[in-house]
């Protein structure tokens, strides 16, 4: 399962929430890239959430604290 899959249901788990990050202006970093956004950040332009560190550091935290494991959360209908 990817970040990208995997954000919706963690976050109707309530084990996430999104951390919304103000924009950047330029001068950009290099690894900024506008055609990309993150839903962990609110949708915030610059990075895609399959790429997001701070989600991929939440969800080893989550796993860390034996909040998630084999048994992903499933998502409610």
């Amino acid at each position: 399962m990817t970040y990208t899959e995997l954000l919706p249901l963690l976050l109707q788990s309530n084990l996430i929430a999104v951390v919304p990050l103000r924009l950047v202006e330029p001068p950009y970093p290099k690894s900024y890239d506008l055609n990309t956004k993150c839903d962990y950040h609110g949708g915030v332009i610059g990075h895609s959430t399959k790429r997001c560190w701070g989600l991929k550091h939440k969800v080893q935290d989550l796993i860390d604290g034996g909040w998630l494991g084999p048994r992903m959360p499933r998502a409610r209908a």
